[in-house]
């Protein structure tokens, strides 16, 4: 499946300075008389004011009902005039606008049971059926979503609506983009009957299309959706929109809304990184302040890189990973996004419930009961990451603790590593695992389902102890989990041949293999295993192997080969020469014990005498060379240390998911992968150019490949907020995932790219896409 990912965010609502009388506004830019004609909205003081507008229009597109304007084409003249006449407000320019960072985070094409509504993040940590039990679903409240429309889906249930695209406004709301359709499936998905379910599932929900299938629009097209909203009395409005530059026309559109107990509910934009968290970065119209700005927290609550901060944020809500309701004409009925526009209906759906329980409550009560139902995050009391609170309708005086894990077991184990893994309980309040190593008191969290302990002692007893943490810090007993280390490796035996003789062996014991049995197989020594070689060209110089296809990293060469280990087995040849006739007599298979006595395969066993068992990444390489992904130097090293070009990490990262597919046998070696890479439309340079392939590839460059890989289409900075949030990486800090710790410059070593690419096998989609 090609998969996308999208965020919405109003690039660019008023690009050009307001146009004021003289001496009511300073006037930026001076219309003259020579020139084109404008698109404008002109705003009035009293009919004289109106009479001159209309006047002065070439063209009328609309006289808002709710606010003394009027949307019209000018002529360069009648502009002029306009600005100068003393009962005109104010003229604004009309602009273009359009969505941006248009990334879909993924795609659920088949519908499961409805249990599974359940299962979404969001939900759990919202918790709207606290409010069903009450009988409060949202029933009778009006909803407009001020977006790119609805599309007919079977989870939502359009009461009607308008669009204002194009020349004329009509009936026909239908959402050509996806992202108004998304928006309306968290507030109002039907509960029950498919994949996702609103916070209120039987609200009015009205479509207000402002956007064009392209995802452009104009702040006339704006604020003709808010005033027709205004107009059809509706009782909350969401705008998962915005910008950063202020329009007096859309402030006062968004006041007289409000001002009429219309509460208006805004995203506050997806304009936050980590170096300008600690400033003012919100978007219009979310800034205004009778607007509720929305901000994006993650699975963990935690505050989302992207979004945007300042003293203007209200409260917070789910914005991360979102699962919600996609036009099935575009192919798809589900899909997952990003950004505060996902948080905004969360908000917009929670307030539609209150006003059910509160029908009489005026914009400014509701609003202010909202604050009833926030749990402060960051900084005490109200800040500009989280505002007032993450809003929930789940007690605030919980003391249950969730359910134990379940399962819970050691997966994997070295010499000096033990990996545990387990499976979540399903409390809607789950929030992390604490892992106890033995009698500490000081846990490790993890939020994922696996845990490794590195750094023990071969052949050594372990505990582990695993409690459940919910969102209000209540932790369980805990269960317990033990192991142990596999032991250090025994010394190698001088030969890997078995003597075979017809009477007791006359030679001392050291030169016979000892019985398996009483002997443990060697786990790392790169002398217990004699690998033919067959040299690939190394594109980065050397002879490093790339696998040529099929089966293990201990797989045979296919010309023939000597003997394993033909430099120690002839030590002491004659003895067993001398003595032919008695061999003839009794042919090996009647030896009681020589069969089983020497193992033939240690898949286990690593040939790279450069990656000792201290190693961080031992597991990980011995993973891909289990599988064939890697075989590593002539010499015997594998050099985990060195850079990684872009052809070595295309082969390795192919090879993990598609292992039929195998160097070329012809022309370059690496032509075959890029061949695929670009079926797979995979962001390669080599493709069109040669030297590219043996360039050492960054960090960021890695993000991109990972994630289309995973079938995101994802750029820079935003691959790398992907990888980090699904737990394909992790960044080099242990405190916090942030791209500056992820070091998105920086080249890549070996054992990095097969860690990053062992993650996607485990957390990524099962295959490239």
């Amino acid at each position: 499946m090609n998969k996308k990912h999208l965020s919405i965010v109003l690039s660019s609502l008023i690009a050009l300075p307001l146009l004021s009388p003289a001496g009511t506004a300073p006037v930026y830019a001076a219309p003259t008389a020579e020139g084109p004609d404008q698109e404008v909205v002109i705003v009035y003081k009293n009919e004289d004011g109106k009479d001159a507008a209309l006047e002065q229009s070439v063209e009328v597109q609309h006289e808002f009902e709710t606010v003394p304007a009027v949307s019209a084409t000018v002529s360069a003249e009648g502009l002029q005039d306009l600005v100068q006449n003393p009962d005109i407000a104010y003229v604004e320019r009309n602009v273009t606008f359009q969505l941006t960072n248009t990334d879909v985070q993924g795609y659920s094409v088949t519908p499961p049971a409805s249990a599974s509504e359940q299962q979404n993040w969001n939900y759990q940590q919202v918790s709207p059926e606290t409010m069903w039990s009450q009988g409060f679903t949202g029933e009778g409240v009006k909803v407009a979503v001020v977006d790119s429309g609805i599309a007919s889906h079977p989870e939502l249930k359009i009461a009607g609506g308008i669009s204002t695209v194009g020349l004329e406004t009509n009936a026909n709301y239908d959402d050509d983009n996806g992202h108004g359709t998304h928006v309306a499936g968290i507030i109002a998905a039907d509960s029950g009957v498919g994949e996702v379910t609103g916070v209120a599932p039987n609200v009015s929900l009205y479509a207000v299309k402002v956007l064009a299938a392209d995802g452009k629009g104009s702040l006339i097209d704006v604020l003709e959706g808010l005033d027709w909203a205004i107009q059809n009395n509706m009782d909350i409005i969401n705008l998962s929109l915005g910008g950063d530059q202020d329009s007096q026309a859309l402030h006062d559109m968004v006041d007289k809304a409000y001002n009429q107990n219309i509460l208006v509910v805004a995203s506050a934009g997806n304009s936050g990184t980590v170096e300008n968290v600690d400033q003012d970065t919100v978007n219009y119209p979310a800034k205004y302040d009778s607007v509720i700005s929305v901000a994006a927290v993650d699975q963990n609550l935690n505050h989302a890189v992207f979004s945007s901060s300042g003293p203007t944020v209200e409260f917070s809500a789910p914005g991360v990973m979102i699962h919600s309701t996609y036009p099935i004409s575009k192919g798809h009925s589900h899909v997952w996004m990003d950004g505060t526009s996902q948080a905004a209906p969360h908000i917009a759906g929670e307030l539609a419930l209150l006003k059910e329980k509160n029908p009489s409550a005026s914009a400014a009560t509701l609003r202010t009961l909202l604050k009833n139902y926030a749990v402060d995050l960051g900084a005490e009391g109200r800040d500009q990451l989280y505002g007032e609170g993450f809003i929930t309708f789940k007690s605030k005086t919980d003391t249950t603790a969730p359910a134990e894990v379940s399962g819970a077991a050691v997966t994997s184990s070295t010499t000096d590593s033990l990996t545990l893994g387990w499976t979540l309980p399903a409390d809607y309040d789950f929030k992390t695992v604490n892992v106890y190593a033995g009698s500490s008191s000081e846990p490790t969290t993890v939020t994922e389902v696996t845990y490794q302990a590195a750094g023990l002692t071969p052949d050594t007893a372990y505990d582990f102890r695993l409690t459940t943490v919910d969102t209000a810090g209540n932790e369980s007993a805990g269960i317990t989990v033990s192991g142990r280390t596999q032991p250090a490796p025994q010394p190698a035996a001088p030969s890997t041949e078995e003597r075979v003789t017809s009477e007791p062996a006359p030679q001392p014991a050291p030169v016979q293999s000892a019985p398996a049995e009483s002997t443990p197989a060697p786990s790392a020594p790169a002398e217990a295993i004699q690998m033919p070689v067959v040299t690939t060209p190394a594109p980065s110089g050397g002879s490093a192997q790339i696998p040529a296809g099929g089966g293990g990293g201990a797989a045979p060469a296919p010309a023939p080969a000597p003997a394993p280990a033909p430099a120690p087995a002839p030590a002491k040849p004659a003895p067993v020469a001398a003595k032919p006739a008695p061999v003839a007599a009794k042919p090996v298979v009647q030896a009681p014990a020589p069969a089983p006595s020497v193992p033939t395969k240690t898949p286990a066993a690593l040939p790279f005498s450069d990656i000792p068992s201290t190693f961080w990444g031992r597991t990980t390489v011995s993973w891909a060379f289990e599988r064939g992904l890697i075989k590593g130097y002539g010499n015997g090293q594998f050099k985990p240390s060195a850079t990684v070009t872009e052809s070595e990490f295309l082969a390795m990262l192919i090879r993990a998911f598609e292992p039929e597919v195998k160097n070329s046998t012809s022309g370059t070696w690496s032509n075959t992968y890029y061949a695929r890479a670009k079926q797979l439309n995979l962001p390669v340079k080599g493709s069109s150019s040669k030297a590219a392939r043996s360039q050492n590839l960054t960090r960021i460059q890695v993000a991109e490949m990972i994630a289309s890989a995973n079938g995101m289409n994802l750029k820079g900075n935003d691959a790398i907020r992907y990888l980090l949030s699904t737990g394909i990486a992790q960044g080099s800090s242990k405190t916090e995932k942030t791209i500056t710790s992820f070091k998105g410059s920086s080249t890549l070593t070996r054992a990095e790219a097969l860690q990053f690419i062992k993650n996607l096998t485990e957390k990524g989609k099962g295959s490239l896409q």
